[in-house]
């Protein structure tokens, strides 16, 4: 059944694996760049606070509004040449962002380079899935799946210290140096792409030829990404209004509240050799819902907020790495594994655009008590979208 879904690999690919992991933490490094070094940033060039925020987000535009159409374009012109046109384009347009004089020109940097992130995050996965054996692809797209926490990890850490040592100028210009160094190792790495037939098919003949498995479980991400980033992003407001954190002691109970989300990631890989897709997804679900309560009580003490968010964000990156380990299963043939992670990019980065502001408005109108609701319904549809996804895949091979 799964030979008739993507092609079979042999052998897994490891160090090719890793290269293009290592891609895409640099990649999401770059994303987290700019939030380290925001005051200075604002000060040096007269940025007002709302106009920080966009300068902040707008990485993620292109993959809000392009990334299905990048899934198909990243097949088309080949994976290697994809991987290096993405850093290439990502380091350019941060090394110019450092000698930025004005806002607009960081501003249409910041959008040309999330073109460079999204060609990175369809092709990498799309490579990593097409060189692993049957029995390795779920850890090695579990691995995949922990790209963006420990991308954001690394910047939110180093950000501060390397700053101090030589400016938020040099540091945008050590990022473009890292992007670059990465993708050109890749890219040793990565074989030269060989000249397909699959490449030549039409962009809106590939969008019709998408499976409803995989809308499904976009979707699916969709809620998942919401929820996912609305916790991490408001934590640290909801800890210092609520339980008295200095803003600094909260920004690092929620950086290493993330870290939990990568461990979850990799427990997927272990997890998967045991137990079914569905018991994995249904336990996963149940104990995000269940510790959301407890970790958002007006009662809680910090330790009980602490040890209970860092189990629901490790169970949410179960269910991250659940969906990345999914994609080649439901896309329906291995040309269309790199849509369908164009199709997950996209619906992901709404969800993570839509988050935020979404989730605070609702604990405006009614205090953090509405969190765990939320949670709940983000979780339950995530899971049942999943499951109808897995079920709507498995009753379409039946028929061929």
């Amino acid at each position: 059944m799964a030979a008739e879904t993507r092609q079979i690999s042999e052998k897994t690919g490891w160090k090719l694996i890793f290269s293009a992991y290592a891609l895409g933490v640099a990649a999401a490094v770059q994303v987290g760049r700019v939030a380290p070094v925001a005051p200075l940033i604002q000060k040096d060039l007269q940025i007002e606070l709302n106009m920080l925020g966009w300068v902040i987000s707008l990485i993620t535009l292109a993959s809000a509004l392009l990334g299905l159409l990048a899934g198909v374009l990243v097949i088309r012109v080949g994976l290697r040449a994809s991987l290096l046109t993405g850093a290439l384009l990502t380091g350019v347009c941060a090394g110019l962002a450092a000698l930025a004089g004005s806002v607009a020109m960081v501003i249409v940097l910041r959008v040309i380079e999330g073109v460079g992130y999204l060609i990175i995050v369809v092709a990498a996965p799309t490579l990593i899935a097409g060189r692993a054996t049957e029995k390795d692809a779920p850890l090695a797209l579990a691995l995949w799946g922990t790209f963006f926490t420990l991308g954001l990890s690394i910047a939110a850490f180093s950000g501060g210290i390397i700053t101090d040592m030589i400016g938020w100028r040099g540091w945008f210009l050590a990022n473009a140096g890292l992007i670059v160094a990465v993708g050109v190792a890749a890219t040793v790495t990565v074989p030269r792409d060989p000249a397909k037939s699959t490449r030549n098919f039409g962009v809106w003949k590939t969008f019709g030829e998408l499976t409803a498995a995989s809308w499904l479980l976009g979707v699916a991400f969709l809620g998942l990404s919401l929820l996912a980033l609305s916790i991490l992003s408001l934590l640290p407001t909801f800890l210092v209004r609520e339980h008295g954190f200095t803003l600094a002691a909260a920004g690092s109970a929620t950086g290493i509240i993330a870290l939990f989300s990568l461990a979850g990631s990799l427990s997927f890989g272990l997890l998967a050799k045991q137990l079914s897709e569905t018991m994995i997804a249904a336990c996963a679900s149940v104990i995000l819902i269940v510790s959301a309560f407890p970790a958002f009580s007006e009662n809680a003490e910090q330790g009980q907020v602490f040890a209970f968010t860092a189990c629901a964000v490790c169970m949410s990156g179960i269910l991250i790495a659940q969906t990345f380990a999914a994609v080649p299963r439901v896309a329906g043939a291995p040309q269309l594994i790199g849509p369908s992670n164009g199709l997950i990019t996209q619906l992901g980065s709404i969800g993570a655009l839509a988050g935020p502001p979404l989730v605070s408005s609702l604990i405006s109108f009614s205090d953090w008590r509405a969190v765990p609701i939320i949670v709940s319904g983000f979780t339950l549809s995530f899971a049942l979208l999943f499951f109808l996804a897995t079920r709507t895949k498995k009753a379409s091979l039946r028929k061929t």
